[in-house]
Formats: structure tokens, C-alpha cells, sequence
């Protein structure tokens, strides 16, 4: 038969293992109190945590008032107390002894800490024995304290907690500390999480509120889900009265040409970016407009509809038209035979996405050329951006160019979108290629062979899609020679060149240009 300490010891087991799996810190405490009163018969127990240099009650639990329901038997009212030598728990707290008292009504005068017969008085209730014990987690940090009021006999009457409730109620609270500490931190994280999914949830709304472009979600039947204010603008529909409504199944005045597009990404569940088509649209029949979708997944990534982009492109393809007719090649002056040539040149590399090196003297008509490749070839509807690199001193021209993180370096107070990921999918024009310095040679060389970069402080790696057109006024070649340009960047930059003679090797071009000129102005 099992002795009365193995018993205990096979509880304390039980227990521990109880209080492991607990992970809702009100029902761990309740749990704590509830344990440590059957172990040791106690009539009553509570429990303070430790919080913002104070002890603030939790829990509480006894049998007496429970029954008779006495004024504080629920003990819903929470209340805090000062870490001080006055009070018993405040006492324990303080110093981290435990106190077993028979009687708290003889308590000697001498002593610090007192009891407060208040909460008998208020509940005709009789206090007599009590044991406080430290909570401390594996570092011997008080995290709280435990206390346990009247140890009950066999026949009920009350008597002091003995030396083995004590040792027991100490084995129990190094488990509940540590139970403790892990439901807090788990609580932590949870209320981490619930604030950064409410604040990311209001973000979205606030997003999907305010942007210009139609957003409209689809589940996979093909039922309306969610559509924004921009959706009356650009499809001529009332937003919320398509909500819950088939999608082909909406009134509007359009050739729906989307819905095409819409049941070709149900079909597969496939990612389509920039479907470009026209609406048709009975009041805006020129009206352009480019549809991209993502599926919407489940957490277990099972897909559970669509939603749709619609961006009105209406103005940037006219915008299109006007700038391909501008920079449009017929529209460059030149007939001779250097030009014409350059010009054959050209419409050869248009649609390609070959890295050129365009050179000449100042005012030959460099950016001219880089702005007739990018606006008649397939990059045209992408930006094209351009940066002077003999204008910025080597530390501000590699913010310019890769863009920085907050705090990379003294003024760097928010993160700045670089050149290179502007001009993605589109053309970036390097203009005075040759007075950038070794260190930025050598980056701008990893960018053309990995076609990734990385931002001025930052170690995230960042994949660009960007042709490459640079200039230069200066002689590569020589400076290759004198060690002053990178070789292998400037192979890398020179795949083709286009050499632009200057006016004075031309002359029979100048008729045609002032001819030209007086015609646009």
C-alpha cells in the first residue's frame, strides 16, 4: 500500500503535468488555487501575480463563503496591494519567505507585517491559519504569491498548515511559476497577433477604400464577395449592389470582357498581371483598361476564389500614342548617311532588351536616342527613368540608384525607393555612365549580371527586370586603359553602341533642323 507521501508525490506528478498542458492563464490560475486546496484541505486560497511594482489579485476560491455566499464569494473585484512589509502577501512578496501563521489573531505587535480583519469582518467569516508562499520562476524572480487560509482536519475544524503542506505547496509553486510564465507570454503573443490582425485588417479596408484602380473579390462559384467605390467609377456600377451577385450575372454597360478573362483565372487559379483589353463601355467606348488576379487561399492553401484588379489605362494609352509619335525615329532629324544608319541601328534594337552604350559629345542627342528605344518598343508602357551620375557625389548616387533603409546612414529618416526598382519593367538610363566611381562600378556590375540588387543598408535581396541604356560623353576605352573604368563593366554595358557624330561631322542635317525647328515652335 502507498504511503501518504507517495500518494502526494504521485499527485504533485499528476499535477505538474496538468498545469504543463494549461496554456489560458485564468483557468491555469483557477487551476493553481484549486490543486494546492485539495493537497492541503485548505477552506480557502488566493493568488496575487506581480505587475507594474505591485501585487494585483487574480484568483480566489473558498468553501465557507461558497456555500453560505457571502459578500465576497465570487471574488470578481480585482484590487492590488503594495510590495511592502505591511501586509503578509505584500511581505512574502518583498522578501521572498515563506510564512506559515496558526493564528493571524495572535500575531505579535513586534512583527512587520499584520493581518487585515477586514475581509472577516465584511464576510462574518473567522481567519485563523494562513500560508503564504513566493511564487519564483527559474531565475528566483518573484512573479506572485500564493496564499492558502484555514487547513481543515478530518472533522472539519481548522488547524495550522503543517511542515509537509509546506514542502508540498513549494514543490507545487516552482511548477505553477513556470506554468505561469509560459500562459503569460503565450497570452503575450496572442494579444500581439489579435492587435496586428486588426490593424492589418483596418489597413487593408483603408487600402482597398482609397486606391483608384476597381478591386472586385470573387469566390470560386463566381459570386461577388467585396467590391470598392473605385468600381462604380471605372465599371459604371454600384459596388455594393453587386455584393453576393454571379459575376456574369451584373447588369452593367459593357462588352464584360472581363468576365472572360475572370473564368479563364477560375479555371486554373493562375496569378494574371496586366490583361490588357477594351471595356467598350456605352459612355466611354475608347476606354482601355488592364485586369490582373491573384487566387485567394485558405490557410491550407486550398483556393477559395479570386480577386480582381481593373485599372483604367485610358489616359496613359493615350499618353502612349502622343509620346510614340514625339520621340517617334521619323521624327529625328537626319539625313545623312551617320543618322541614317543610326536610325537603322535603332529600329533593329528597339525591341530588344540588349544593354546600349550610347557615346558622343555633349549635346549630340544621347537621351534623345535612349528615349527613342525605350518609347517604340515593348517597354513603352513601363517608366523609363534616368539618372545623371556626374551630378551626385558617390554616397547620395548609390541611394539614387539601389535606394536606402531607414537609418542606413545620418538624414536617412524613412526608406527611399531607388532608380533601379522605379524603372522595373521598364528602362533605366544611365546618363554620364563614366564618371561613376570604382565602388559603384563594381555594384552596377553585379545588378547586370544577377539582375538583383540590394537597398543602402539593407541585406534583403531584391530581383529588378530593367534595361540598361547608359551614356557617356568621356572615351570608356582610355579609361579602361589608365585603370580608371572596370573592363568587365564596361563589356557588360557595351553589348551594342551607338556612336552619335557630332553637328560639325553633319553639316548637311543643319538645313533640316532649323527647318524643324521653326516648324515646332
Amino acid at each position: 500500500m502507498l504511503s501518504s507521501l507517495d500518494i502526494a508525490k504521485q499527485k504533485l506528478i499528476e499535477i505538474s503535468i496538468a498545469l504543463s498542458s494549461e496554456t489560458d492563464l485564468s483557468r491555469l490560475l483557477k487551476m493553481i488555487i484549486n490543486e494546492l486546496r485539495l493537497l492541503t484541505n485548505a477552506d480557502g486560497g488566493s493568488l496575487f501575480l506581480v505587475e507594474n511594482g505591485h501585487l494585483r489579485f487574480e484568483v480566489a476560491q473558498n468553501n465557507t463563503l461558497m456555500v453560505l455566499e457571502g459578500e465576497d464569494f465570487q471574488f470578481f473585484k480585482r484590487f492590488e496591494i503594495p510590495i511592502s512589509e505591511r501586509s503578509i502577501a505584500g511581505y512574502v512578496a518583498l522578501t521572498g519567505n515563506i510564512l506559515n501563521i496558526p493564528d493571524v489573531y495572535e500575531l505579535s505587535s513586534d512583527f512587520p507585517f499584520q493581518f487585515n480583519p477586514e475581509f472577516d469582518v465584511r464576510n462574518n467569516y473567522h481567519t485563523q491559519s494562513i500560508l503564504a508562499v513566493p511564487l519564483k520562476d527559474h531565475t528566483g524572480k518573484i512573479i506572485g504569491v500564493l496564499e492558502l487560509i484555514n487547513a481543515m482536519d478530518a472533522k472539519g475544524k481548522s488547524v495550522s498548515f503543517s511542515e509537509a503542506h509546506e514542502n508540498l505547496v513549494l514543490s507545487l509553486a516552482s511548477l505553477a511559476a513556470v506554468a505561469i510564465n509560459k500562459a503569460r507570454l503565450i497570452q503575450t503573443i496572442q494579444n500581439l497577433f489579435e492587435a496586428e490582425r486588426e490593424q492589418n485588417r483596418r489597413n487593408l479596408e483603408a487600402i482597398f477604400r482609397s486606391v483608384n484602380d476597381a478591386i472586385i473579390t470573387v469566390d470560386k462559384h463566381g459570386r461577388i464577395i467585396a467590391a470598392n467605390d473605385a468600381t462604380r467609377e471605372i465599371c459604371g456600377i454600384d459596388p455594393q449592389a453587386i455584393v453576393g451577385r454571379e459575376f456574369d450575372q451584373v447588369n452593367s454597360y459593357c462588352a464584360q470582357s472581363c468576365y472572360a478573362a475572370l473564368k479563364e483565372i477560375l479555371g486554373t487559379a493562375k496569378t494574371i498581371k496586366d490583361y490588357r483589353l477594351e471595356c467598350r463601355k456605352q459612355t466611354r467606348p475608347h476606354q482601355i483598361v488592364t485586369v490582373s488576379s491573384s487566387p485567394l487561399r485558405d490557410n491550407t492553401d486550398k483556393n477559395i476564389g479570386t480577386v480582381l484588379v481593373i485599372r483604367d489605362l485610358t489616359r496613359v494609352a493615350e499618353m502612349e500614342g502622343e509620346l510614340r509619335a514625339r520621340y517617334n525615329l521619323h521624327n529625328m532629324v537626319g539625313k545623312s548617311h551617320q543618322m541614317q544608319s543610326i536610325f537603322h541601328l535603332l529600329d533593329e534594337l528597339i525591341n530588344t532588351d540588349t544593354t546600349v552604350l550610347i557615346t558622343g559629345e555633349t549635346g549630340t542627342g544621347k537621351e534623345l536616342i535612349a528615349k527613342a528605344l525605350h518609347y517604340g518598343g515593348v517597354r513603352a508602357a513601363k517608366p523609363m527613368v534616368t539618372v545623371n551620375c556626374s551630378a551626385l557625389p558617390e554616397n547620395l548616387l548609390e541611394s539614387e540608384l539601389f535606394g536606402h533603409v531607414r537609418g542606413a546612414f545620418t538624414g536617412a529618416s524613412k526608406d527611399r525607393v531607388g532608380r533601379f526598382q522605379a524603372a522595373h519593367g521598364g528602362t533605366l538610363f544611365l546618363d554620364e555612365v563614366g564618371d561613376i566611381t570604382p565602388n559603384l562600378q563594381l555594384k552596377l556590375l553585379r545588378v547586370l549580371q544577377e539582375k538583383t540588387f540590394e537597398r543602402v543598408g539593407d541585406s534583403t535581396t531584391y530581383p529588378v527586370d530593367v534595361r540598361v541604356i547608359a551614356a557617356t560623353n568621356c572615351d570608356l576605352k582610355k579609361k579602361v586603359s589608365l585603370g580608371e573604368f572596370r573592363e568587365d563593366l564596361y563589356y557588360r554595358l557595351k553589348v551594342l553602341e551607338i556612336a552619335l557624330p557630332p553637328l560639325r561631322e553633319r553639316r548637311e542635317d543643319i538645313p533640316l533642323l532649323v527647318l524643324d525647328h521653326r516648324v515646332k515652335n
